[in-house]
């Protein structure tokens, strides 16, 4: 059995799995309340520095992707034919584990390269940021259709009732199909494209910083991750010659990383 794979489903299974009021308003509100949730962690306990034995507040950051992850393995279960979330729980860890590491960023190689600015909280607040941005642009639809069943969602759109985006909508429509693999594709594109691209506007300098530090460490590829529910710098697939701020380059390194996920969950195409 290959490591992770839980579910190996290639199939679009549309029969909802969790509870689903009659009316459209309230099966989407419930989503939306459970995001709402997520959205409002703040800094939690306090957490113990083993090096200088003292405590400090874990950020905001930190805990909201935590929930956000376990929502997206929750999900993956719950709808394993969208290939989208499965490949998000992996990619969600990864996230927290750049998150812990900007957290504790006191004394990154950044700060001292350019200028003293505080280029770990920035980049935890940027981070952040996208992290959340995702979550709430794709996961209500998504998680309505695991509870109600596409069909329904898709009838919830057309009476008006909710929003969907078009690009989710064909994404949903290609997983009535069976095109499991292009509804997939469908939501990456629109998530680095239209969803998480704002977020490298806003952050220019930041995630540019990130992108120099890795040039300079040639001894350690920090850019690219591997497909892995624990953090690690081990089997990490190569972001290459591709840039993190192109979404054009993104959405090219999310088809590898999708590649690397079905190796190891046993899907064929």
């Amino acid at each position: 059995m290959p490591q992770d794979a839980p579910f190996s489903t290639t199939r679009s299974s549309p029969t909802p799995v969790g509870v689903c009021p009659d009316d459209c308003d309230e099966a989407f509100a419930m989503v939306q309340d459970e995001v709402n949730r997520i959205k409002r962690q703040g800094p939690g306990m306090a957490d113990m520095d083993m090096e200088s034995r003292t405590y400090r507040e874990i950020p905001a950051e930190v805990i909201r992707n935590g929930y956000i992850t376990q929502a997206y393995t929750d999900l993956a279960a719950d709808m394993p034919e969208n290939h989208w979330v499965r490949l998000a729980s992996y990619v969600s860890v990864q996230g927290g584990c750049a998150i812990r590491q900007a957290a504790s960023a006191d004394d990154m190689i950044p700060d001292r390269i350019f200028g003293g600015a505080d280029t770990g909280a920035n980049m935890l607040t940027a981070l952040g940021e996208a992290n959340v941005a995702i979550f709430e642009s794709i996961y209500p639809p998504m998680r309505m259709a695991a509870n109600c069943g596409i069909e329904r969602v898709l009838e919830c759109a057309d009476e008006g009732a909710i929003q969907l985006e078009q690009d989710l909508r064909t994404a949903l429509e290609q997983m009535q199909d069976g095109d499991l693999r292009g509804a997939a594709d469908t939501i990456a594109r629109y998530e680095q494209m239209e969803v998480v691209q704002p977020v490298y506007e806003r952050w220019p300098g930041t995630f540019q910083a990130a992108g120099v530090v890795d040039g300079l460490n040639v001894f350690q590829d920090m850019t690219s991750i591997p497909v892995a529910k624990t953090c690690t710098r081990e089997n990490l697939v190569p972001l290459g010659d591709r840039s993190i701020a192109s979404p054009t380059d993104r959405v090219d390194y999310y088809r590898d990383l999708m590649d690397r996920m079905y190796e190891i969950e046993g899907i064929r195409e």
